[in-house]
């Protein structure tokens, strides 16, 4: 893997040089994984989950015991097309051989009715999956289990944004993927998503098909003097110098969310030499200005009163009480059922957030624009 220009990486893993602590997280998944426990990993939007099951997997993979496979449900509306993501996956870990499709590869597809084609303008492969019946999802899941127990090593199996199968229609796939977790004991997974109201809802309510089956593990933001250590040394690296006071004004402006941090760093390494407080203050008004057309939109989005709630919390962030007094009184909010009623829209929507007291707006560099209004 070549060395990033910028080490600030914002978009992909780029290895354990370019990637903050987390070393106690790591520890501890894994132990689980290499004491056969089931992981589930969430925390809010951005805070570098996929980045460090990417982590872990370097690590396993380095150990030569263990195949890693990561599979993002994201963009998955319902069974099958979360089954073509896992086909998907599993593709690019065993398809290909200097020869071509690997035969394991095309007896599996072939039993499930899937098919290889390539992309005419990217180059690259796109799985389609026929017509799957109802009850045809269980067959292909269990044939695509069947064929990760065949494997020799032992399969670590990572699914991202693993909430979205609570709104797939016409199926109980909450079921449908216990069953198939419990039909292949030998592969771990890590169940990992940034709804944490609905991640620990799908674990922890008794009635839920997952409850109690995996070790529940919370994510939360890098201690800020493990980012000094680390944005001073890449920093030094190159010969450029920035302070630590400029760094604690970066963590908490991102209220020590990685992307932001990620973000406001990348920015100062490629257009200065040496960081100063204005120069950390031009590239925060950078960050927010080339989002205003996108952040502009959410006002259209909401109702009134739901955006001068959303507004308002913006302003006084972290709210304890978003019904007393002063708050409503000093925002012009009107009646407190009004706001309790803005309040659970913008919650279900996760524009606002309850994090442990206190009430934040989700999306940090939103809540930083929304301020200054």
């Amino acid at each position: 893997m070549k060395a990033p220009f910028n080490p600030f990486i914002i978009n992909t893993y780029q290895g354990k040089d370019y990637f903050c602590d987390r070393e106690n997280d790591l520890k501890t998944l894994v132990s689980h994984i290499k004491n056969d426990r089931n992981v589930v990993l969430y925390a809010w939007r951005r805070l570098g989950k996929s980045a460090l099951i990417h982590r872990l997997f370097e690590e396993l993979e380095t150990s030569k015991e263990y195949e890693t496979i990561y599979i993002d449900l994201l963009a998955s509306q319902n069974m099958d097309e979360a089954i073509q993501s896992i086909a998907s996956a599993i593709y690019e870990k065993y398809g290909k051989t200097t020869s071509g499709l690997s035969a394991g590869i095309q007896k599996l597809f072939g039993s499930i009715g899937a098919t290889i084609s390539f992309n005419a303008l990217s180059g690259l492969p796109e799985i389609t999956l026929g017509i799957i019946k109802q009850g045809q999802q269980y067959q292909s899941l269990k044939a695509l289990g069947e064929f990760l127990l065949s494997r020799k090593k032992r399969i670590v199996i990572a699914i991202d944004e693993f909430q979205q199968i609570v709104d797939y229609e016409n199926i109980k796939a909450e079921a449908v993927f216990r069953a198939w977790v419990q039909q292949i004991p030998g592969v771990r997974f890590i169940f990992s998503g940034s709804h944490r109201t609905l991640m620990e809802a799908m674990f922890t309510e008794k009635k839920r098909p997952f409850y109690q089956s995996s070790q529940l593990e919370s994510l939360q933001p890098i201690p800020l003097t493990a980012y000094t250590e680390f944005i001073l040394h890449h920093f030094q690296a190159a010969k450029k110098t920035i302070s630590p006071e400029s760094i604690e004004k970066i963590y908490l402006w991102s209220r020590g969310q990685t992307y932001t941090v990620q973000l406001v760093c990348n920015q100062l390494f490629s257009n200065y030499k040496k960081i100063t407080e204005s120069t950390v203050d031009i590239v925060f008004d950078q960050i927010l200005t080339q989002q205003q057309s996108i952040f502009a939109n959410f006002q259209k989005m909401l109702t009134k009163a739901q955006w001068n709630v959303f507004r308002a919390i913006a302003k006084e962030e972290p709210l304890q009480n978003p019904m007393g007094k002063d708050f409503l009184q000093k925002h012009n909010l009107g009646a407190a059922s009004t706001v309790r009623t803005a309040l659970k829209a913008l919650e279900k929507l996760e524009l606002v957030i309850k994090d442990e007291d206190y009430y934040l707006v989700h999306e940090v560099q939103l809540a930083r624009w929304m301020a200054r209004l």
